[in-house]
C-alpha cells in the first residue's frame, strides 16, 4: 500500500513539474509566431530592412533599429500594431542621422520646393532644430497639402521628429477670385511678368478674406514697393503684410 502510494506521489510530482514547462513552451512557439508575422507583414510595404530586431512577450511587440526617417519609424510601428495579436509596441527605433545638418536643409527645401501642389498662394517654411528636429510652418490653401508635406518631409533622412504647425488658409469663393486678380495684377505688370513663368515664382500671395500678406524674396527696394502698392490698390483687400524678403 506505501508503496503504491510512493509511486503515486512520484507520478503526480512529474505531472505538476511538465504543466508549467509544456506552458513555458507553448508561450515561446506562440511569441515566435507573432514575430514571425510581424516581419511578414513588415517584408510585404518593404520595411524589414529598417528593423533590426523584433522582441515578442505575449502580446507586446518590441522594434528596434535605425530606420531612416520619422516616416519609416512611424510606419514600421503602424504596420507592427495591424498584426492580429498586438496589442502594444514598444517602441526601440532611433532615426539615423543626416549627413549634415546643411544637406539637411537642402533636402527639405528640394522637398518643398518640388512639391507638385505647391503654388504662390502657399507659403511653407521650416525650422530645423537640434536631433533632427523638424517643425513644418507656413500656409496652404488645402488640408490635403498639410497632410502631404507632412509625409513628404517626414520621409527626409535624418527627420526623426517632424511637427506640423502649418496653417490652412479658409477656403470661399471670394477668396479664389481675390487671389487670381492679385495674382494678375502682380505678376502682369512689367516689373513682375518675367517672374511668372518660373517654376516657383518668388512673390507668394497668402489671402485669408479681405487681408493680404506677401512672402518670399524680391530683386530691390523698388519691387518691394511696387508689390505692395499694387496689392493695395487691387479691389476687395482690406489689410496688407509686407513681408518680402530683398535678395
Amino acid at each position: 500500500m506505501m508503496r503504491r502510494l510512493g509511486m503515486s506521489m512520484v507520478a503526480l510530482l512529474v505531472i505538476l513539474l511538465a504543466a508549467p514547462m509544456s506552458g513555458q513552451a507553448s508561450g515561446q512557439e506562440s511569441d515566435q509566431a507573432l514575430e514571425d508575422a510581424v516581419w511578414t507583414k513588415l517584408k510585404d510595404v518593404k520595411l524589414d530592412k529598417e528593423v533590426a530586431e523584433i522582441i515578442v512577450s505575449g502580446d507586446t511587440v518590441t522594434l528596434r533599429g535605425e530606420p531612416a526617417s520619422v516616416y519609416v519609424k512611424m510606419k514600421a510601428i503602424e504596420v507592427a500594431l495591424s498584426v492580429e495579436g498586438v496589442t502594444a509596441v514598444e517602441d526601440e527605433l532611433v532615426v539615423g542621422e543626416a549627413e549634415s545638418d546643411e544637406a539637411l536643409v537642402k533636402e527639405l527645401v528640394s522637398k518643398v520646393l518640388s512639391y507638385p501642389h505647391y503654388t504662390v498662394f502657399d507659403d511653407v517654411g521650416f525650422q530645423l532644430q537640434d536631433g533632427g528636429i523638424v517643425v513644418l510652418t507656413g500656409y496652404v490653401t488645402m488640408g490635403f497639402k498639410k497632410s502631404e508635406l507632412e509625409e513628404r518631409l517626414g520621409r527626409v533622412r535624418g527627420v526623426s521628429e517632424l511637427k506640423n504647425v502649418l496653417e490652412i488658409l479658409p477656403a470661399s469663393a471670394s477668396d479664389e477670385q481675390l487671389r487670381e486678380r492679385l495674382f494678375r495684377n502682380i505678376y502682369g505688370h512689367e516689373l513682375f511678368f518675367t517672374y511668372a513663368n518660373r517654376t516657383n515664382p518668388p512673390i507668394h500671395i497668402i489671402v485669408d478674406g479681405p487681408n493680404v500678406m506677401l512672402t518670399g524674396a524680391v530683386r530691390n527696394k523698388i519691387e518691394r514697393i511696387q508689390a505692395e502698392s499694387i496689392v493695395r490698390s487691387t479691389f476687395g483687400v482690406i489689410g496688407i503684410d509686407n513681408r518680402l524678403q530683398i535678395n
